[in-house]
């Protein structure tokens, strides 16, 4: 039977390359075709592609998180029958920030959509012979004109010699310096960094709270909790910053413009409950997001046991955001960093950067700096958000208890 490879589709004119969001499927599973076996996110949506044969998956020639150019291959097929089809889905569910719609302004379903036949002209058939291009791949090759032409060529071999092949560790030197190559978390950072800097509209506002609160709050709570009975009430040792967390996430609750996203131009979805992000750094300098699912709705114990079980899990390396955490926390209190202005990574509508502790006027203090998207969000928004959670902050015990 034979091996054939899938390739990474072209979905918009302009698209470059997708996310590898989840690989559904384990080398060795039985494969069929329209069945969805991988998703992939790109700049304006999630999607779920789905095989184009009947068969058994061999092997996968990227990992989750890998950011791919279209027409990389991703993955080898052993077809149960010789089928002349393209490699390119027999149909693709969209899902546009996790809910599954239609593409945004398409009107054409693409539901059982096939790939024309390729018009092969003789230059373009000898070009790719003295390349080692098989009859077979020639076929598989994008074109978006149905007509495959050397260029078309040339694009499809680029995407090949981009796709990353060595592992992260290599490490290649010349001279004075040595080439690190990228992981796949950094990578597919990037590229979320690149997708909001082409859509988002970036505002700012800045106040300071009274930190002095939260941690004499804090202090006050751990020392009951060491004379505590209950093993599992010992265990949890709040800190400062996950009670000013829970702070936010009980703000959040007010301001429903900060569990929203924009769905196309035209659609504002705002969502009943907040997905909070916490950025955590990893030793090697990469950074993850750990997610509080449904934090405005958790008492101040459940949030925090839920939110040192994600944080301890990012640390481990998982990455947790998705495309409905619509709201993010980056905290640099331990590092002496009193101000910063935290960049937005979209899907997300805000992220609030919480400063050191420092002392103003005989107060413990703390800046506060949110960027928002402020095509979501206007000014006044985000100074009435500030307020509730210095408000907040003033009343922790009465929040938290």
């Amino acid at each position: 039977m034979p091996i054939e490879e899938v390739y990474i589709p072209q979905m918009g004119e302009g698209l470059q390359e997708v996310v590898i969001v989840k690989l559904h499927k384990q080398p060795g599973d039985v494969v069929k075709r329209d069945e969805p076996f991988y998703t992939m996110e790109t700049d304006k949506a999630s999607l779920e592609v789905e095989s184009p044969y009947d068969g058994v998956l061999r092997e996968w020639l990227a990992e989750e998180g890998a950011v791919l150019p279209i027409g990389a291959p991703i993955a080898r097929i052993e077809v149960l029958a010789t089928m002349a089809t393209s490699s390119l889905p027999a149909k693709l569910s969209v899902d546009v920030e996790g809910e599954g719609v239609g593409l945004e302004g398409e009107g054409v379903g693409l539901e059982k959509q096939q790939l024309p036949s390729v018009t092969i002209p003789p230059r373009t058939r000898a070009y790719c012979k003295e390349h080692g291009i098989s009859e077979e791949e020639m076929r598989r090759i994008p074109t978006p004109t149905g007509k495959l032409l050397p260029e078309h060529v040339d694009a499809y071999l680029q995407a090949k010699r981009l796709q990353p092949s060595a592992p992260a560790h290599n490490i290649s030197t010349e001279g004075d310096y040595a080439d690190r190559p990228l992981s796949v978390r950094q990578r597919t950072f990037i590229h979320r960094l690149l997708r909001s800097q082409q859509t988002v509209v970036p505002a700012s506002a800045r106040r300071i709270v009274e930190w002095g609160r939260i941690r004499r709050f804090v202090d006050r709570l751990r020392a009951e909790e060491e004379l505590s009975d209950d093993p599992a009430e010992k265990a949890l040792k709040p800190t400062a910053f996950q009670t000013f967390a829970y702070c936010v996430a009980q703000a959040l609750k007010e301001h429903p413009r900060f569990r929203s996203t924009l769905v196309g131009e035209a659609t504002v979805r705002e969502y009943r409950h907040v997905n909070l992000g916490i950025a955590v750094a990893l030793p090697e300098g990469e950074l993850v997001t750990a997610v509080v699912p449904n934090a405005d709705t958790l008492s101040f114990t459940d949030f925090l046991r839920v939110a040192q079980e994600r944080i301890e899990r990012a640390r481990g390396g998982e990455d947790q955001a998705a495309e409905t955490t619509q709201f993010l926390l980056s905290y640099l209190g331990p590092y002496d960093i009193l101000d910063a202005t935290p960049v937005l990574v979209a899907p997300a509508v805000g992220v609030l950067f919480i400063g050191s502790a420092y002392t103003l006027e005989g107060k413990q203090v703390a800046n506060i700096s949110l960027t928002f998207d402020h095509r979501v969000v206007q000014g006044m928004d985000a100074a009435l958000f500030l307020q509730t959670i210095a408000r907040n902050v003033e009343a922790v015990e009465e929040i938290v208890l």
